[in-house]
């Protein structure tokens, strides 16, 4: 299968890329590089796959990738609500004119199946457990590009076969190591101070492995069928914050929960959420505990194989605020842009 990852030199796509390869995929990855300083990209990829450094913004470029592949996967943008609302214009087009722009250019090229990786962050808020069929809550400008996009990939792929990915918090090693999500940063200070700082830790998120999620993607890419949504992840890896605390604390010896009083955070996602729909559909599917990836990064920081976890390459928001500053990305606000710039400010989030 001719596979093309957009985004796929990230935390996700690297082991996406590694994962394919293996199962005899022929994987192009198409990127921005808008967090590299110079890297090699070519060095956290397998080598039986092409790379190819272009603005995902770029029509030109995506219409030359999509041309003669099977399936094309959108894995790339700015993740999390602290890194959009450093420039909401970026954000919007990062996070949904891109992905809109690659499904344009898929659906011309007669790409069978384009494949959408979206957030569990949709749900924002709900009481009880939230599945597929839960009417989104988007809380903030990340999770509200997640949710537009979703809805006009529906529209410009009807008749052909869209699968769409809400992801949990992903956790574990990558060849493009993030430090930055909530079990990797507990676990990471865990190793460095002894310490996991923890403030009330309330609120329910789903989490799910790295890999689990490469494994999805290539059990999804096997079996194109119509429009479908998953959330992606495991009923058994729903936590509240202050139990991922407890699993990093007993997986790393010598650390302690060093636990402050209740406050109210920025952060004001709390769901559980239900992932009945990928296991009848992919039965074992994301079989990986919490505590087998806090090992996996504990031993990652521990060895040294991460030069200092403090850099801005291992946390997406530091890493964007560099190549801001150094002007290596910004907002282009051209004829495309603008086009779907707005759909977006003219957008409601209830239905």
């Amino acid at each position: 299968m001719r596979t093309v990852l957009l985004g796929g030199a990230g935390y996700l796509g690297t082991v996406a890329a590694h994962h394919l390869t293996g199962l005899g995929h022929h994987v192009t990855v198409v990127d921005g590089l808008i967090y590299s300083r110079g890297d090699d990209p070519a060095r956290l990829l397998p080598p039986e796959s092409t790379f190819v450094h272009a603005d995902l913004r770029d029509p030109h470029a995506l219409r030359r990738a999509a041309a003669g592949a099977d399936a094309v996967v959108h894995l790339g943008g700015l993740v999390g609500e602290p890194a959009c609302a450093l420039d909401e214009d970026l954000a919007v087009e990062l996070n949904y004119a891109s992905p809109v722009l690659a499904s344009e250019a898929a659906r011309a090229a007669g790409v069978e199946h384009y494949v959408f990786f979206s957030s569990c962050s949709v749900y924002g808020h709900h009481e009880g457990t939230v599945d597929e069929d839960t009417t989104p809550n988007p809380l903030g400008i990340y999770a509200r590009t997640k949710v537009l996009a979703e809805r006009t990939l529906a529209e410009v792929m009807d008749g052909h076969a869209l699968s769409v990915l809400r992801l949990a918090t992903v956790h574990g090693r990558s060849p493009r190591q993030r430090l930055d999500s909530v079990a990797n940063r507990m676990t990471a200070q865990a190793v460095a101070t002894g310490r996991i700082p923890l403030n009330g830790g309330g609120q329910r998120r789903p989490l799910v492995h790295v890999a689990d999620v490469a494994d999805v993607l290539a059990k999804v890419l096997a079996t194109p069928a119509g429009h479908r949504t998953f959330n992606v992840g495991s009923d058994a890896e729903n936590y509240t914050i202050a139990q991922i605390a407890g699993v990093v604390e007993q997986a790393v010896p010598g650390t302690r929960i060093d636990a402050g009083p209740e406050r109210d955070e920025a952060d004001a996602r709390d769901y559980r959420t239900s992932f009945a729909r990928l296991a009848a559909a992919f039965p074992g599917a994301c079989p990986t505990p919490l505590a087998h990836g806090v090992r996996e990064v504990a031993a990652g920081v521990e060895s040294k194989d991460f030069e200092d976890p403090d850099l801005p390459e291992y946390d997406n928001l530091a890493g964007l605020r560099h190549s801001l500053a150094e002007g290596r990305v910004l907002a282009l606000g051209n004829g495309d842009c603008a086009r779907l710039h707005a759909d977006y400010t003219s957008a409601t989030w209830s239905r």
